[in-house]
């Protein structure tokens, strides 16, 4: 070994770095070696984990690197293509609020899923309502669910319809029927009775996800990276852990792939969303937010593709689904971000991804019995089951009556995000890989008082090629080594 890599070796060592051989045989070639060295470690930031060839070559062009810090832990700064949208009422919104579109929402909700449930083959043969009511024999019908009501001895009484007629349907309490929620849309295998006033119930049959999805592996070698609930502008924004988010993205080999981050909605805090909200306001401008949350982001490695949706604190109608922002917020980002809608329904490299903030957790969670915000993945089970994101209309989650309801899950996502809750997880149910993005805001006094405890400064990964899953943890609870973790 010559002294000029032993030198080198020798100061990487010092410093914590490592250097890859293509860097340390170019390096050693050169007559300034020691000193290129020490200069590039010195003139980061944060020093890089790895020094690579790539590196070397842009201390010779400084226009190159990274957003920020000019650190590229030998990754190929090249931005991906915005990924294809498949499903978004980003211009496409034709609600005005009148009779009719009322009338028109509920009935492609209601045509949607009858589809669903027509390809299962335990609904095979499914006959109108009208026609059940005069038959003497077993039967299957399709309706959405007008209303449930519990007899004094403990039965439940459902009136369904379809596009023709009604029908009150019993649901014995001694079958063990699970929760049925209004207006959703289910199928029904029944008799009627022989009064022909009701249909007793034998099964409930949702749309639901079919098994045995066969999920194929793909020669990709990109990963996304979930983010939710930044709510920048709140003086409860967790920028220590923002900052070391930052930090590993940038100098982690492990981030290298990461190619895309999704942030499903509430980046900013918002104006007005709470009672009492101002006093947990660093930022009481909107606007001051969001330029506040473009700056965050435009410190992000320059080799991802950013994914921007809204939630219910954002600067967009409240009600869903909602568009994507406005052009005034939009122009303050660069060309590396892309903006949808909530929900969105996107193509990444192949792999079907919807994406959800997660407002109607108000309501399945309250309404569904053994559901609790410390568990997000059951409700997003609950919604997978009813093929529906906000199957309840008229609670807490506002819903623009469109004339086409893009709350439907229409096809099956590969991957199924959300936010909201400000908790965290990852499952997988029947082939779906379920994510359930962390917060980025510690407790406020509203969360408080209403006992939710945050989980916060988690990072979860899917790798798009084999749909594996991780989880990178940047929470103060844990240890400060930022590793990795399978779950």
């Amino acid at each position: 070994m010559n002294s000029s890599i032993e030198s080198l070796l020798k100061i990487a060592a010092e410093k914590g770095v490592l250097l890859e051989p293509d860097a340390l045989r170019e390096l050693s070639r050169e007559n300034d070696a020691v000193l290129k060295l020490s200069s590039l470690i010195e003139r980061s930031e944060t020093p890089p984990l790895v020094i690579t060839a790539t590196m070397l070559s842009a201390t010779d062009h400084p226009g190159d690197g990274i957003r920020g810090a000019g650190q590229t832990v030998g990754h190929i700064s090249s931005v991906p293509s915005p990924p294809r949208v498949l499903k978004d009422i980003s211009g496409n919104s034709t609600a005005t609020g009148n009779v009719r579109d009322f009338s028109r929402y509920f009935t492609d909700r209601f045509r949607s899923i009858k589809k669903i449930l027509l390809r299962r083959a335990d609904m095979a043969g499914a006959i109108p309502i009208s026609k059940v009511l005069h038959w003497d024999r077993d039967a299957r019908i399709i309706g959405i669910v007008n209303s449930v009501r519990v007899t004094k001895n403990g039965h439940r009484l459902l009136e369904i319809e379809d596009e023709e007629e009604r029908c009150t349907v019993l649901l014995m309490k001694e079958k063990g029927f699970d929760t049925v929620l209004k207006d959703e849309v289910i199928g029904v295998h029944g008799r009627m009775s022989r009064d022909k006033h009701m249909m007793v119930a034998q099964t409930i049959v949702r749309p639901d996800v079919p098994f045995n999805r066969d999920i194929e592996s793909t020669d990709t070698s990109s990963r996304v990276a979930i983010l939710s609930d930044t709510h920048i502008g709140s003086k409860t924004f967790l920028r220590k852990e923002w900052d070391d988010l930052l930090k590993w993205l940038k100098t982690s080999p492990e981030a290298r792939d990461i190619n895309y981050i999704i942030v499903s909605g509430d980046l900013a805090d918002g104006i007005g969303v709470y009672p009492d909200q101002e006093d947990d306001l660093e930022i009481s401008d909107v606007y001051g937010q969001y330029e506040r949350v473009s700056q965050y982001f435009a410190e992000l490695p320059d080799w991802t593709r950013i994914i921007l949706m809204p939630g219910n604190h954002d600067a967009v109608r409240p009600a869903e689904p909602q568009p994507t922002f406005h052009g005034d917020i939009r122009k303050m980002f660069g060309s590396e971000v892309t903006f949808v809608g909530n929900p969105s329904t996107l193509d990444i490299e192949g792999r079907r991804v919807l994406s959800y903030h997660g407002r109607s957790f108000d309501d399945v969670i309250s309404s569904i019995p053994g559901l609790t915000w410390e568990k997000p993945i059951e409700a997003m089970v609950e919604l997978l089951r009813r093929r529906h994101l906000a199957p309840i209309y008229g609670e807490k989650t506002p819903l623009a009556p469109e004339h086409r309801d893009y709350l439907v899950i229409e096809e099956v996502p590969d991957i199924f995000i959300t936010g909201h809750i400000h908790s965290y997880g990852l499952s997988d149910y029947r082939g779906v890989r379920l994510v359930s993005g962390s917060t980025w805001q510690s407790q406020t006094s509203y969360q408080k008082m209403k006992n939710i405890t945050p989980v916060p400064a988690k990072m979860p990964v899917v790798d798009l090629a084999d749909l594996s899953m991780n989880v990178v943890n940047f929470s103060n609870r844990y240890t400060s080594e930022r590793k990795l973790v399978k779950e």
